[in-house]
């Protein structure tokens, strides 16, 4: 067993020999085993680069959703990697010698990746011409040199070296590519740019390809010193656990079983080798890493991510979601897969719409996105996904799915719109037409007791009264009965000057009525008939009466 730990203990005790030291800035991490001015040097070029890009596509300060880290090595024994940029265990790595340039295709590559986490899709050419230009950008320094033509430069690199080097567009093209990314037409983001149409810019970009005249130009540098890159040690424990996570096949396993044997970077070595397990299809294996990484408290979210995706108790595959969004909010795959698994529909929508604002380039996530709306009846909220989906799209046969089932949904909203006013119109007269039956009803009521015949008070018994006294009284010819909902009525009399005072009956079962004779009372002109009407004044501006009859005398 001693034979085996010490064993165990001498790659620690070679790596020792080893002096790594770090630097970083933005979403870059530096690591070298060679001079600290080369690390220096290299983050230099790497920052000047991506000031460069942000100047062109108007975003100042480009970031990823996972840091970057480039590991320059005085011997790279192995450790290089097929792909120009490759995401590792929990990073994007790119891998250079000590002496070796920055190729095209790193450039190439980087450039793809910060379009895809910093803006929404451009049209292909666009971001093509993007690609090829900075494919070939130069530092010398803090000297930044753009422009020099690619091993075979053609239309699309052409239109943005017309952009970047002519004076009279160069200032403007962030104009128009904020314009075409914010989803506006190419011709009217054309003239908002340079106030000419998009047939006239191409006419002169093919002029410039043509005419084959490409110069460089210089592109203005971001001001940097010595000291906004402090030097900071790596112990051999982080130099062996960032080889390991190139995921480099077996020398990776190797590096992460050593780790694990030391009894150091535990939950990180554990989910590095189950992303080589999961590579393989050893799913169960896989599995098995990923959940001894979550017990170890892992601090990535890439870790809990793949757990999920294995995990077949839902409660604990959720948690891991949820904790992967806490730890890096930019990444849109836990909403994603969030998403899939909810089956309330308002949910689904909330976890499909997160997705696409973290990565608006992903079809897949605004398609989810359409189909929620849909399934909780938002025609519009629908329509606005496909769209974003049609931008999104860089296939035009797949661009013209989602552009079909945009007009699809949008004759759909208009469709339910219409049914939805023709539903309240029809509400509407239906209760107009209710409160007219009622008005009629009550009309005839009143009616009905002025007009049937009967002597007003017949062989009623006059109740003993001690009440309030009315204030006030009219004699005069009765001119008028206006018979009102609810029984009630409006007498029209006109009094000894000629005036003619209105009354309200509010309810005729109230009224006290005298007189000799019978009496009758329709709705409506009056034979001319002498009364006195005792009233509580009360003036009822909207009836246009003086007060409430109390009493009314038949003479």
């Amino acid at each position: 067993m001693r034979r085996l730990l010490l064993l165990g203990t001498i790659p620690w005790l070679l790596a020792a020999d080893d002096h790594w030291v770090k630097f970083t800035r933005g979403p870059f991490e530096v690591m070298t085993d060679a001079s600290p001015r080369s690390a220096r040097e290299t983050l230099v070029r790497f920052e000047q680069f991506r000031n460069a890009l942000g100047q062109i596509i108007g975003e100042d300060d480009l970031q990823t959703p996972l840091p970057l880290r480039i590991l320059v090595f005085k011997n790279a024994s192995g450790w290089t990697s097929r792909a120009p940029l490759s995401e590792g265990r929990d990073r994007y790595a790119i891998v250079l010698g000590e002496k070796s340039a920055v190729t095209p295709e790193i450039y190439s590559e980087l450039t793809r990746l910060f379009l895809k986490s910093n803006t929404t899709q451009m049209p292909p050419a666009f971001e093509r011409g993007l690609i090829a230009f900075f494919s070939t950008f130069e530092v010398s320094g803090i000297r930044i040199t753009a422009g020099t033509p690619p091993p075979k430069p053609d239309l699309d690199w052409a239109r943005i070296h017309l952009m970047v080097a002519d004076p009279d567009y160069y200032g403007k093209i962030r104009v128009l590519l904020y314009n075409l990314r914010h989803g506006v037409a190419e011709d009217p983001a054309c003239r908002n740019a340079f106030g000419k149409s998009a047939a006239e810019v191409e006419a002169a970009v093919k002029q410039h390809f043509a005419a084959g005249n490409f110069q460089t130009t210089r592109l203005p540098s971001r001001p940097m010193a010595e000291g906004d890159f402090p030097e900071r040690q790596v112990s051999a424990a982080e130099i062996s656990l960032a080889r390991a996570d190139l995921l480099a096949g077996a020398q990776s396993a190797a590096e992460y079983q050593k780790l694990l044997a030391g009894h150091e970077k535990i939950p990180e070595a554990e989910e590095g080798l189950g992303l080589l397990a999961l590579r393989e299809h050893r799913t169960s294996e896989a599995h098995e890493y990923f959940e001894a990484a979550v017990e170890a408290h892992s601090t990535s979210a890439r870790c809990y991510i793949e757990y999920a995706k294995l995990e077949p108790d839902r409660d604990k595959a959720e948690d891991a979601l949820l904790k992967a969004a806490g730890i890096n909010p930019k990444l849109a795959e836990p909403f994603a897969l969030m998403a899939e698994r909810d089956t309330d529909s308002r949910q689904r929508a909330m976890h499909w719409k997160a997705a696409t604002e973290r990565d608006p380039r992903n079809t897949a996530y605004w398609r989810g996105l359409a189909e929620a709306h849909l399934d909780e009846g938002n025609y519009a909220e629908a329509g606005k996904a496909w769209r974003g989906g049609e931008q999104a799209a860089t296939d035009p046969a797949e661009r013209e799915k989602f552009h079909r089932a945009r007009m699809l949904v949008e004759q759909q909203r208009l469709d339910r719109e219409e049914a939805e006013k023709r539903h309240e119109a029809d509400e509407k007269a239906r209760e107009i037409e209710k409160l007219k039956t009622e008005a009629r009803a009550e009309l005839h009521k009143a009616e009905a007791r002025f007009s049937d015949g009967t002597p007003v008070g017949a062989n009623k018994p006059v109740p003993w009264w001690d009440g309030p006294q009315p204030g006030g009284k009219v004699s005069g010819t009765l001119k008028q009965v206006d018979c009102l909902p609810k029984q009630q009525a409006r007498l029209s009399i006109e009094d000894a000057a000629h005036k003619l005072v209105k009354l309200l009956v509010a309810d005729p079962t109230k009224v006290v009525y005298t007189g000799n004779g019978e009496v009758s009372l329709g709705c409506g002109a009056q034979k001319p008939r002498r009364i006195t009407v005792e009233y509580f004044p009360k003036a009822n501006a909207r009836l246009a009466t003086a007060g409430e009859v109390a009493t009314i005398e038949f003479q």
